[in-house]
C-alpha cells in the first residue's frame, strides 16, 4: 500500500512598515540642502512575501539663515527670463531708440554703458515639462548648464548690497574681456557709486528659482556656477536674458 506524503506550504507574509515620521530640519542653514524622514519595519517578510520598501525619503530644501539680510533677499528672488535673441533685437533697434541718445550723452554713466553687461552660468536642477516641450526653452533641462545675460535694461540699483559683490563693483576694472584684460575707466579708490545687479541672479553655489516671462508654466530651480569674478559674454554663448 503506497502512502502519499502531503506537503503544506507555509503562508507568505509581506513586509509591513510604519507611517513616515516627521521631516528633519534642513541640513544647511544657508543655500541648497537636504531634509529627510524615515519609517521602520513592523513585520519582516517571510516565506517569499513582498520585500520591504525604502525606509528613508529625502527632498531638497533651502536654508535661509544666511550671513546677512542681503543674502537672504537674493536667495528668495525668482529670475524672470526671456530668450537671448530678444536682447539682440533691442540692440539692433538702438539707432531708432531714445536709449541710444541717452547712452551717447551719458556714456560714462553705469546704466548707459553696454560694457557693464555680464553673463552668469547656471546648472539646472529642476524644470517643468513645459520647458522640455517648448523648443525655445528646451535648454532648461535637468543637469544642463545655461548662460544668462544681465543687460542694461534688466539692471536695478541694489540698495541692500552691504558687503556683497555687485555689477558695479565688478565693473570697476574687474569685468574682463575674452583675453582676461580688464575693461572700464579708472576711478578714484574712495569714490562711492550706486550698486547694480540683475534681480534673480542668485549667489554662487546656491539654488534659486527661475521662470519664463513669456511661458510662465516653464519654471524650475537652478544653481549658480559662475563665481564673483564675472566675465563679459558673447552673443554666441548666451541663451537667455534677465528681465
Amino acid at each position: 500500500m503506497n502512502s502519499k506524503v502531503r506537503f503544506v506550504c507555509p503562508n507568505m507574509i509581506d513586509c509591513l512598515v510604519s507611517e513616515w515620521g516627521p521631516w528633519s530640519e534642513c541640513d544647511t542653514t544657508c543655500g541648497t540642502g537636504m531634509m529627510s524622514r524615515t519609517r521602520i519595519i513592523e513585520q519582516k517578510p517571510q516565506n517569499g512575501g513582498k520585500h520591504c520598501p525604502s525606509l528613508v525619503q529625502k527632498r531638497g530644501c533651502q536654508g535661509l539663515k544666511c550671513h546677512n539680510h542681503h543674502d537672504r533677499k537674493v536667495l528668495r528672488e525668482t529670475a524672470l527670463l526671456l530668450p537671448a535673441n530678444l536682447s539682440k533685437s533691442r540692440h539692433e533697434n538702438d539707432t531708432s531708440d531714445i536709449r541710444r541718445n541717452l547712452r551717447l550723452r551719458y556714456k560714462n554713466a553705469f546704466k548707459h554703458n553696454r560694457g557693464n553687461e555680464y553673463c552668469i552660468e547656471y546648472e539646472v536642477i529642476k524644470a517643468t515639462k513645459a520647458c522640455h516641450r517648448d523648443k525655445t526653452y528646451s535648454a532648461l533641462a535637468e543637469g544642463d548648464r545655461v548662460v544668462v545675460r544681465c543687460d542694461l535694461e534688466a539692471l536695478h540699483e541694489d540698495t541692500s548690497a552691504t558687503g556683497a559683490t555687485t555689477a558695479t563693483e565688478i565693473s570697476n576694472n574687474s569685468i574682463q574681456d575674452d583675453d582676461g584684460n580688464a575693461e572700464g575707466e579708472p576711478h578714484h579708490k574712495h569714490e562711492r557709486k550706486p550698486k547694480f545687479r540683475c534681480r534673480g541672479e542668485g549667489l554662487t553655489g546656491r539654488s534659486t528659482r527661475f521662470t519664463s516671462l513669456a511661458l510662465p508654466s516653464c519654471r524650475g530651480k537652478w544653481m549658480r556656477v559662475t563665481a564673483k569674478q564675472l566675465k563679459k559674454c558673447s552673443s554666441a554663448e548666451e541663451q537667455f536674458i534677465f528681465v
